[in-house]
């Protein structure tokens, strides 16, 4: 009978120095009071301590989902007891937008706040609402990277934006100068490459600012992996022709795009009197590539010109149809993506092509870059022409200057052609 009664006795002091409670809440109030996903959000425990020896030895927030969850521990070194005002601010750090709960754990407190104090919402900015689509490599050119962007909001058009982009030294990449009015809907916006930066040659860790008032306000920024091609296995091309003269052009185009291998897109374009434009959509990997328009109808006017381009009408080299025989329009379609993502660029060996044309020799590199020396010899290794272009087609006349065998040199290719 004894030893039960001193058991229970023993329980219930212990129940009741662990009932004790060392710090009351009675509010709990966040920080800033409307916080959005730009804000470091804090939370305040505000109410009393029990005593002049009570305090708050340590207290953290864990954040689950959408549960954040203060731990708190508290002690008592004795002292009055008289209730002691006591706020204690506990950093949660920048959270997703959503909607959140609070919830207390810890010994020696007791949690009195009012249910509502336990919910709060993290608001969304205007960033959250733009999209980065894709970071990428203009597909025409190495001087300039394409920030595809997409504004979900319509009330905030980023007044006069521009991008920029970093490496992860801080070294600024690439650059855009302001040209929009602002940010509506799907836009495109063109970075030049700045003088000297080094573009890494493989994924890379950076970060893309969004500038406004002609990059007086920081507005947004991301920093992640930038991958600056298109995913494999092929990226969007579009293929085209319009009509840029004063007359109607009425009639069918054959159109072929070819690459070493061979032909890897062929189609048809028509033109009529209601539509002067034609496209058609294609998907090809990165690659040294020529085009070749073919009129299938004899002139009817206007001057239809074809050309390529890329999404969000980005465009590459165009050319006049030729009404005599094909003129080929080589272009180059990711050239640092070509042997995979973001390639070493390399030397590559120079693909050039002669046709006999009217009594000369064009000469065309596939590449579009400078042919530079161009050397024509006969069979005993006479040097019967001998020039350097800066554009990437040239004309021989060869009327009276030789017929038979020739060989052609562009750089270091060679190619033997036969003079009537």
């Amino acid at each position: 009978m004894q030893r039960s009664l001193l058991l229970a006795i023993t329980t219930l002091v212990s129940s009741f120095i662990h009932a004790q409670t060392y710090f009351y809440i009675d509010a709990i109030m966040i920080q800033p009071a409307v916080p959005t996903t730009a804000d470091v959000v804090s939370i305040d425990l505000v109410g009393n301590l029990s005593s002049t020896g009570a305090s708050v030895v340590s207290a953290s927030a864990e954040v689950v989902g959408t549960t954040v969850t203060v731990s708190i521990h508290v002690m008592d070194v004795g002292g009055l007891a008289v209730l002691v005002p006591h706020t204690e601010t506990v950093v949660v750090g920048q959270l997703p937008a959503g909607d959140y709960t609070v919830v207390i754990v810890g010994q020696y407190v007791a949690d009195m706040a009012h249910t509502v104090d336990h919910f709060f919402t993290v608001a969304g900015t205007a960033c959250d609402l733009l999209d980065i689509v894709s970071v990428q490599w203009h597909a025409f050119t190495d001087t300039m990277i394409v920030v595809h962007a997409q504004n979900n909001n319509p009330d905030v058009l980023f007044d006069y934006p521009n991008f920029i982009l970093f490496d992860a030294n801080g070294d600024t990449l690439a650059k855009e100068t302001v040209n929009f009015f602002g940010i509506a809907g799907d836009s495109w916006h063109m970075l030049r490459v700045q003088d000297g930066a080094m573009i890494p040659n493989a994924p890379f860790n950076g970060t893309l600012e969004l500038w406004t008032l002609f990059t007086a306000d920081l507005a947004c920024s991301w920093s992640a992996p930038f991958d600056l091609c298109p995913p494999e296995p092929c990226a969007t091309l579009i293929p085209m022709i319009q009509n840029f003269g004063g007359a109607l052009t009425i009639g069918t185009y054959s159109w072929s795009i070819s690459d070493d291998g061979g032909e890897v897109a062929s189609g048809i374009f028509e033109m009529t009197d209601q539509l002067q434009f034609d496209s058609d959509t294609i998907c090809i990997p990165a690659g040294n590539y020529g085009m070749v328009v073919i009129p299938n109808d004899p002139p009817t006017g206007g001057n239809p010109v074809f050309n390529v381009s890329t999404e969000g009408w980005i465009s590459g080299p165009s050319q006049p149809v030729a009404w005599a025989l094909p003129v080929v329009m080589p272009f180059t379609f990711y050239e640092h993506c070509i042997d995979g993502t973001n390639a070493v660029a390399e030397t590559a060996a120079i693909t050039a092509s002669v046709l006999v044309q009217d009594g000369s020799l064009l000469i065309c590199r596939s590449d579009a870059r400078p042919l530079g020396p161009v050397k024509m010899y006969d069979t005993l290794g006479k040097v019967l022409f001998n020039s350097t272009t800066t554009s990437n087609t040239l004309h021989i006349p060869v009327g009276g200057i030789t017929t038979g065998l020739v060989l052609v040199q562009v750089g270091d290719h060679v190619q033997r052609v036969l003079v009537p």
